[in-house]
């Protein structure tokens, strides 16, 4: 049995005799190809999804770091930064291993054409323009950070050669330009800072620096 057979079947065991989760099913599960999630994280994850549908629900947080020139600057949640200060805080879930509502997909269709330019320039950023559309769209932070038991990254455990985007030398440099170029199409920052980590084990708690991903 699969991850996907395996969290699908935890979900339909939880409810079975509940017309309800007939129509609970509108989330978009992503998940990067070289990324390994638990199935019980999953279906965790899941159900903080059915009580923050609006927001992307996911386990990588990155935020964006303004400067005192107004330039904004793309990392970890832990960084802290000239004007923010605290640097256990979040502005992005990335989408890569995150449950979203599928209204979404069709509302990113919809971007500025200069968004999707954006994109097929650089071959990067849909999940920094994803979490662009969710705050705008919310007018909250826009996503939930789920803090997982266990998670993988299955490039980093083989010796495949394969060397994802991330490796590249100007990865962050590109990233940092995303996040300018889609604050100047959209006329504003939506971006808005959160601190809550969620955990099986005790919930709700606050990111820091000892809990990153």
């Amino acid at each position: 049995m699969n991850i996907v057979q395996s969290v699908v079947s935890i979900l339909l065991s939880k409810c079975r005799h509940s017309l309800k989760c007939i129509f609970l099913h509108s989330a978009v599960l992503m998940m990067d190809d070289d990324t390994l999630v638990s199935a019980y994280d999953l279906v965790f994850a899941f159900s903080i999804w059915q009580q923050f549908p609006d927001q992307i629900v996911g386990f990588v947080p990155r935020k964006h770091i303004p400067s005192p020139a107004g330039i904004f600057s793309y990392g970890s949640f832990e960084l802290k930064g000239p004007v923010i200060g605290n640097g256990d805080q979040y502005s992005m879930i990335l989408i890569g291993a995150a449950f979203f509502s599928s209204a979404y997909l069709e509302l990113f269709q919809k971007q500025p054409e200069a968004v999707h330019a954006m994109i097929d320039e650089t071959q990067n950023c849909d999940d920094i323009a994803m979490n662009f559309l969710v705050a705008k769209h919310t007018g909250k932070p826009s996503g939930m950070f789920v803090k997982p038991v266990d998670i993988r990254n299955l490039e980093k455990e083989s010796n495949s050669g394969y060397s994802g985007m991330w490796h590249r030398a100007e990865h962050l440099l590109q990233r940092s330009y995303c996040l300018n170029k889609l604050a100047s199409i959209y006329g504003n920052m939506p971006l808005k800072y959160s601190n809550i980590m969620i955990s099986q084990f005790g919930f709700p708690n606050y990111a820091n620096h000892k809990n990153k991903v």
